[in-house]
């Protein structure tokens, strides 16, 4: 590989850190059901304890997706409770009471945190106490309460999670929720200054209802706000929970009015439960349409009353709830639970008497709505009677008892609760396992880097000691060269030289004519060659372009072959743009040998020269129609020309063969790689 090329590849090797992101986590503990895939995962390969990581967070990520999730925020009005500020007196004079309306049995209390919009600063169990107290009691002045929960230690802030008090098997009417640690100021010495308290619901959970949805409330004090901050908030269903559904999408549907020009046109929803029953409570569930998703609530009637009756004439009709004679806030997509207290009916009829507005119309829609009679939803097998439907799919009146909430499945509160528990714990050990693959991703990036840069530095002082050292051979190699054309000059031009002094000498003492015209003669001709050594050796050592070895080649074969004819084919493939100065040198040499061995042994009249290339070889055959070489028994010429031949070839790894055939003639072929 060369020096460049490694440089690239090592630079790109160090860089690759700064280039690979990590898989970016979500500063919200709310994670959404798609997978998160972490884009060093191809470290797993690597490093097992990465492997072991990407795999429990794939498990706990498919796990999460079929639990119910808590929404991202608050989408109704109202926030909860919210105490005042004491200023004086004891922590536990911060409590809250819910008056159930009966001695009930229940199973499970659910206290909800409140979460504060983005506007107001987004903080999640804001007011939360640190410590507190769960106790019910038959009277209101709780007398022998009974307590169901005592923290005595402080709580970690729950975020956005309901906090679940197990109480299978309590009773009681009235419910009480004292701050024994409220929030609030801390001081230098510890102790919590201006303390308060906020919740955002209560539920008191027996099988599938909420015993205290919709119940009275009761403080020694409260900030009364509406529509944010409200003693009633507490029981009114509305919080960050949302309503109780489930993970699995359904294609979004319910019911949906036509439009009236009118807001106050009465519009109803009559449901039939064929028999006369005990009902516990209704429950209302808001609309999501995907055509206006940013509306939550949408269609929810801004007055609206609640009744039953024994019959479908509803001649004396009995009203659950009736909020006719005031605006309701929208209670975004939380469902609306109106207690019922055990009325005997057959028919529940919820009449809008002050429709939603749209644009410059007025329509009622909910996504379900349901009848709870002795624990179970009576409503699902109940027939549905509504004024109008908006002609348009997807709304039908069998909408409203499908067990859908616009898109997701409405279940059980126990369950749902659970599922919210569950999704928030695997919520957190999802953020510890990606915490550790950060740090574990991290260090194999920092390590990477560090590689990197040290690949980086090692190729840099690789490549400057290759400059040095190919500077080093180079003059080396050009010391050399200098001194084999010295050597060169000594050999043939100075020995010529020698001998035109010589003979000079000779002829300026002769006095004999015809012997001085032939010292002159042979002066003339070790001229001449001392003239065409001259020219080789600047021919040889001159940079000049690839053409000029093939012309030069040529020249010199018309130069030493005279009388002879000459047949010179040249190389197909263009030579490289360069040439070394050895290799020029080198096939020269063993060329003009070739050349001298004709004129001296061969006897040929015709001389082919050719060019080719076979692979990585440059071939140059020299084939001549001469007396070929000397046959078995017959001496051979002396001297060493043929071994200087082969000595030159191998000094540019090649070799020199020779052949000759029987009917006379010789070629020489000079094997040498191709030049590069």
């Amino acid at each position: 590989m060369s020096s460049p090329r490694f440089l690239i590849i090592a630079c790109t090797l160090g860089c690759l850190a700064w280039r690979i992101p990590v898989c970016a986590q979500s500063q919200s503990p709310s994670l959404s059901a798609k997978t998160e895939v972490s884009s060093w995962a191809w470290l797993s390969r690597l490093d097992g304890t990465l492997k072991h990581l990407n795999e429990d967070i794939t498990l706990l990520q498919a796990r999460h997706a079929t639990l119910a999730r808590l929404p991202e925020e608050q989408t109704g009005e109202r926030l909860g409770y919210h105490s005042r500020i004491l200023q004086s007196g004891r922590a536990g004079d911060i409590w809250v009471q819910v008056d159930l309306g009966s001695n009930r049995e229940f199973d499970t209390v659910v206290l909800v945190p409140v979460v504060l919009p983005r506007e107001l600063g987004g903080i999640s169990g804001y007011g939360f106490p640190r410590r507190f107290r769960v106790t019910v009691a038959e009277t209101s002045d709780m007398a022998n309460e009974q307590v169901l929960a005592d923290l005595t230690e402080d709580l970690p802030n729950p975020g956005r999670t309901p906090l679940l008090v197990h109480a299978k098997g309590a009773q009681g009417r009235h419910l009480r929720v004292t701050a024994t640690g409220p929030t609030g100021r801390v001081g230098s010495d510890g102790r919590v200054n201006w303390p308060s308290l906020a919740l955002a619901e209560v539920m008191v959970l027996h099988g599938d209802e909420n015993l205290a949805a919709g119940r009275r409330v009761t403080a020694p004090t409260s900030r009364e706000a509406p529509p944010v901050w409200s003693l009633q908030n507490l029981t009114d269903g509305e919080s960050v929970l949302g309503a109780p559904v489930g993970s699995g999408s359904k294609p979004r549907k319910g019911w949906h009015s036509v439009a009236y020009p009118e807001a106050t046109t009465p519009v109803s929803i009559t449901l039939d439960l064929g028999q006369v029953m005990p009902l516990d409570d209704v429950r209302l569930f808001p609309m999501r349409w995907e055509g206006y998703p940013h509306w939550l609530g949408f269609g929810f009637p801004v007055r609206y009353r609640v009744e039953c009756a024994d019959d479908p004439s509803f001649i004396a009709p009995r009203t659950i709830a009736d909020f006719t004679g005031h605006d309701v806030p929208n209670p975004g997509m939380n469902a609306v639970t109106l207690p019922a207290d055990g009325i005997q009916a057959r028919m529940v009829r919820i009449t809008a008497t002050q429709q939603w507005e749209r644009f410059t119309d007025h329509a009622f829609a909910l996504s379900e709505v349901q009848v709870y009679s002795a624990g179970a939803n009576v409503a699902r097998q109940a027939m549905v009677t509504t004024t109008s439907v908006y002609p348009d799919k997807p709304w039908a009146n069998e909408n409203l008892v499908d067990g859908d909430a616009s898109d997701n499945p409405i279940l059980p509160l126990q369950e749902w609760v659970q599922e919210l528990q569950q999704s928030s714990r695997l919520e957190h050990e999802l953020k510890s396992l990606k915490d550790q693959r950060t740090q574990r991703e991290s260090k194999w990036k920092r390590g990477i880097l560090r590689g990197g840069i040290g690949l980086v530095l090692l190729t840099l002082t690789l490549l400057t000691t290759s400059l040095v050292r190919n500077s080093l051979r180079r003059r080396k190699e050009l010391r050399a060269l200098q001194q084999r054309i010295a050597r060169d000059l000594h050999d043939e031009v100075g020995s010529n030289l020698a001998g035109i002094s010589l003979l000079s000498r000779e002829a300026s003492h002769t006095a004999s004519p015809p012997l001085r015209r032939q010292i002159l003669e042979e002066v003339c001709r070790v001229a001449d060659e001392t003239a065409a050594s001259m020219r080789d050796l600047v021919w040889m050592v001159q940079p000049g372009m690839p053409g000029d070895l093939i012309s030069g080649l040529r020249l010199t074969a018309g130069r030493m072959l005279p009388g002879l004819n000459v047949q010179f084919q040249p190389p197909e493939t263009a030579l490289p743009p360069r040439l070394e100065l050895e290799f020029k040198r080198e096939l020269f040499l063993i060329f003009k040998e070739a050349l001298q061995n004709i004129t001296r042994h061969s006897g040929a009249k015709h001389v082919v020269i050719s060019f080719s290339r076979e692979g990585r070889l440059m071939v140059v055959r020299i084939k001549d129609d001469g007396k070929g070489l000397p046959k078995a028994g017959e001496t051979p010429s002396s001297g060493n020309g043929l071994d200087n031949m082969r000595q030159r070839a191998r000094s540019l790894r090649g070799e020199v063969r020779l052949i000759s055939p029987e009917e006379g003639g010789c070629e020489v072929q000079i094997r040498v790689p191709w030049p590069v």
